[in-house]
């Protein structure tokens, strides 16, 4: 009975976070070998552009880069799938941005 209660408690709070992190989210790519897609939102065309070149470097990327908002802004999210020095380039790029 505990465990029954723990574990619906656990699913409830996974949902909760799910969705607030969802209504956070300005958009998504997705990366996978040499294929890039916008799930959710509109990034700007220049970060598509720079996560398609690294996409076609590298050819084995797989991962996603998500914008979520803060305060008046976006920060990236980059999965941990992502090869770090890829994950930082992205995020330099970023910060470059206007």
């Amino acid at each position: 009975m505990m465990f029954g209660t723990i574990s619906l408690i656990s699913l409830a709070l996974f949902g909760l976070l799910h969705a607030l992190r969802r209504r956070q989210e300005r958009f998504l790519i997705t990366i996978e070998g040499i294929h890039l897609k916008v799930k959710r939102g509109q990034p700007p065309q220049a970060l598509i552009h720079h996560c398609r070149q690294l996409m076609l470097d590298a050819r084995t990327l797989k991962g996603t880069v998500r914008g979520l908002k803060k305060g008046d802004g976006v920060v990236l999210s980059c999965s941990r799938s992502i090869p770090a020095s890829y994950r930082q380039d992205i995020h330099l790029f970023w910060l470059q941005q206007p």
